[in-house]
Parts: structure tokens; C-alpha cells; sequence
């Protein structure tokens, strides 16, 4: 299964604390920024006003007496006449000259100039009127670094939280990583372990609780189910048996065509389903208590000549050749084997090459040498060009042609196969199919003279 980090748990908790903290961030940051942005041109203004007001009480008319302004202040000092109409006594050179005077006392802010408006009342009722300036770049500046300042501040809080969370995330649901992780080791075959619970009291305790209860009802049904298998195939063992002994027994007495036929067909039938039971029988010895062998010294080329000669009217109903070939560099076919469970791999093989293979074909089966591996061969043309091998040896697998069983039988092989630390390798191309078995043979190979 393909896992997305985007699409995991940790990353969405991370991104919504963040998308919460954002949010959080930014109504937060605003009203703060807007707080000392304000305090900062308020002290500033009460500046410029408490400069000008300095400026204006040192400024006289009649005599005139002009305080002189600050390096970067530019003034302009007037009155207003009895027709009023404005008198310049003093102004700056600059800027300044281009600003409008206001009616009343107010903050100017134009022209890349900030400044104040006052006027005092002077002794003989004419007002002193001043027009403070200086450049907006130092308080702009100064507010821009603020912004700066703020949105810096709000990157760094954003990825520290980003961070926190992420590792934050994680060490919360470590516990259900730990969860699913044991939960993934458990399958048919460990039905009997169980998830640790840790005691804490919350939704992790209940969810880890939950699945054992879950395990143990699986574990229950499969018992339930092996027993089941078992009790039905013993049942039908006996019936079976009897009912290919009569049918035997009546083939060898009728002599008609059509009689051989329906009761070959019959017989194979009767084949087909004995092979179904003894493997629901061994399925069920290997889910109780794993695959138990039995070994003794058999020959193996005895073994299938005694399986191929069982399945033989079946292969003649369909035109079908036996081809045996074994090589005469062997010096031994005789193994360490479970000789029950190995004819079922010989029969599983044989019968699932006579389902599959078109009639009037021949059926290829070899023995050979390779290293200290004794290797048997069956093979076989095909209706198909080539089939996916791979899902052959997974238990009910269903398909078209050649995978159209349950695919009991070649999973099996495998198993078994395995239990004697030999291996079954299914190849297919070319309209042709091959199922090959490797056994460790105690002998090696006999050196030709």
C-alpha cells in the first residue's frame, strides 16, 4: 500500500494547528502591530508638537526674534494682518514653501514632509503663527522596520509552531503507530498474539482492547471453522472411498464404450474430490498446529508412476500422452519424505495440468540431476499465450482458465514443498506451463565413466 505524507495523520494535525495558529497569528499580530504603530506617531507627534511649541514661545513680532529650527527642521513663521492677509517673517528654504497653511492647529502631512501647525496670541493681539517640518522618511522608516520586525516574527512563530506540531503530532500518535504495527504482524497463522495494552485510561486503551476482542472472535471462527473441515472430510473419506472402489470394480466389468466413458468420468470425479478433501484435511492440520511430517524413505519415481497410472483414464478420455523421462545419471530416487503429503504434490501437479492442458496434447514429465537438487518437471501446452504465475499459489484465487480454481491445491505444493526445504517454481510462456519441484537429494550425482 502506497503512503502519502500529505495524506498521513501527522501531517494533517500539523497543518491544522497551523492554519489555527495563522489565523490566531494574524488578528493578534494586526491589533498589536496597530497598537505600537499607533503609541510610536503619538510619542512622535507629541514630539513635534512639544518641539514646536518650544520654538514658538522663543518666537517674537515687533521686534521680531525668530528661533532658529534644528539641523532637519525646516520653519516658517507669519502672521496674519488686520485685512487678513498673511505676513511672512521668517521661512526655511525648501520644501516648506509648497506646503498649505491649515485654518486651526493641526498635524500636516504632505509632500514628504511631516509637521505641525501652531499659533500663540502675541501681546499687541496679533498671533504668532508657526509651521514646523521635517522629512517623513526617518518616521515611515522607522514604521517599516516595525512591519518588517512583525512579519518576521510572525514567519519564525509560524515555522517554530509548524515544527512543534510536527514532532508534537508524532509523539501523539506514536501509540497508534505502535498499534498498527503489532496489528499488521498478526495474521492466520499468529491468531494467538495479542496488541500490548498500556494502561492509560483514554481512546488508545479502548481502540488496542477493541481489536484483541476482534482477534480473539477471528481466532474463535477460524477454530470454529477448522473443526468444521476437519470433522467433514473425515465424514467423506470413507463414502469416497467405497464409491471408487464400486466404480472401479464396475469399470473393469463393462465392456461398452459408453459405459467406460461415464463411469471413467465418474471415477475422475470421484478423484477430484478425494484430492479436494485430503486438502481440506492437511489445511486444516496446518492452521491448528502447522504442518506435521511424517518421513520415510520412499522412491520418488515409484511415487509418480503409481499417480500417473491413477489419473490414466483421465488422460485417456482426453487423447492425452505421457511422457516420463528420467535420467539415468541418478543414482537414487529415494527420499527423506512425507510420502502422504508427497503424493499430494504429485497429484496436485498432475491433476492441474490434465484440467488445463487441449486435448491430444503431450504431458512432459522429467527427473533430473542438477547439483546436489533433485529436480522434477511437469510440462505442458496451454490454451493461453501466458498466464500470471504469481497469483497461482495464493489460496482462492479465482480467475479464467488455467488460475479458474481456488487455487488451493498449488499453495499447498508450495507449503509442503517448503516443509522439506525444497521450493516449486511455475513458469509460462509461449503457450506452455511448467511446474518445476526442487528437492535436496542425499545422494548427489553419479559420475559417468
Amino acid at each position: 500500500m502506497k503512503r502519502y505524507f500529505y495524506r498521513g495523520l501527522r501531517f494533517r494535525m500539523t497543518l491544522l494547528f497551523s492554519i489555527v495558529f495563522i489565523v490566531i497569528n494574524l488578528v493578534f499580530g494586526r491589533l498589536i502591530f496597530h497598537y505600537f504603530k499607533n503609541g510610536y506617531v503619538e510619542n512622535y507627534n507629541k514630539y513635534l508638537y512639544t518641539r514646536a511649541q518650544t520654538i514658538l514661545d522663543k518666537t517674537e513680532i515687533n521686534p521680531d526674534i525668530i528661533a532658529l529650527p534644528d539641523s532637519g527642521e525646516s520653519i516658517r513663521v507669519f502672521y496674519h494682518n488686520n485685512q487678513r492677509q498673511p505676513v511672512l517673517v521668517f521661512q526655511s528654504p525648501g520644501i516648506i514653501s509648497h506646503l498649505q497653511v491649515p485654518d486651526h492647529s493641526v498635524l500636516i502631512d504632505s509632500l514628504g514632509q511631516y509637521g505641525v501647525y501652531l499659533k500663540k496670541e502675541n501681546y499687541d493681539g496679533r498671533p504668532v503663527e508657526l509651521l514646523l517640518t521635517v522629512s517623513d522618511y526617518s518616521l515611515k522608516h522607522k514604521i517599516n522596520q516595525f512591519t518588517l520586525l512583525m512579519v518576521a516574527l510572525t514567519g519564525v512563530s509560524l515555522l517554530a509552531s509548524a515544527v512543534s506540531a510536527y514532532f508534537a503530532s508524532g509523539w501523539l500518535i506514536r501509540p497508534i503507530r505502535s498499534i498498527a504495527m503489532q496489528a499488521s504482524e498478526i495474521n492466520t497463522e499468529r491468531l494467538g498474539q495479542r496488541i500490548q495494552i498500556t494502561e492509560t485510561h483514554d481512546e488508545l486503551e479502548q481502540l488496542a482492547k477493541t481489536i484483541n476482542e476482534m482477534i480473539g472472535r477471528i481466532e474463535d471462527e477460524q477454530q470454529t471453522r477448522n473443526h468444521f473441515f476437519a470433522a467433514a472430510s473425515h465424514e467423506l473419506r470413507t463414502p469416497l472411498a467405497n464409491l471408487r472402489a464400486q466404480t472401479e470394480l464396475e469399470l473393469g466389468n463393462r465392456n461398452s464404450r459408453a459405459d467406460q466413458d461415464l463411469l471413467g468420468s465418474q471415477l475422475a470425479e470421484i478423484s477430484r474430490l478425494q484430492s479436494i478433501v485430503e486438502q481440506f484435511l492437511l489445511i486444516s492440520e496446518f492452521s491448528q498446529n502447522g504442518l506435521l511430517l511424517i518421513k520415510s524413505k520412499i522412491d520418488i519415481s515409484d511415487q509418480l508412476f503409481k499417480v500417473f497410472a491413477r489419473n490414466n483414464h483421465q488422460a485417456q478420455m482426453r487423447n492425452i500422452v505421457y511422457d516420463m523421462q528420467f535420467s539415468e545419471s541418478i543414482a537414487s530416487f529415494e527420499m527423506e519424505v512425507d510420502a502422504e503429503k508427497m503424493e499430494m504434490v504429485w497429484q496436485n501437479l498432475l491433476q492441474n495440468a490434465l484440467k488445463y492442458m487441449p486435448q491430444g496434447a503431450t504431458l512432459l514429465c522429467s527427473i533430473e540431476q542438477v547439483n546436489d537438487n533433485l529436480v522434477i518437471s511437469f510440462q505442458n501446452p496451454i490454451l493461453q499465450k501466458q498466464v500470471n504465475v504469481a497469483v497461482l499459489g495464493t489460496p482462492f484465487t479465482k480467475g479464467r482458465s488455467i488460475t479458474s480454481g481456488s487455487g488451493l491445491g498449488i499453495w499447498l505444493c508450495k507449503e509442503i514443498l517448503e516443509a522439506h526445504g525444497g521450493m516449486l517454481k511455475l513458469e509460462s510462456q509461449a503457450y506452455r506451463f511448467s511446474a518445476t519441484v526442487y528437492l535436496k537429494s542425499p545422494t548427489g550425482k553419479e559420475e559417468k565413466p
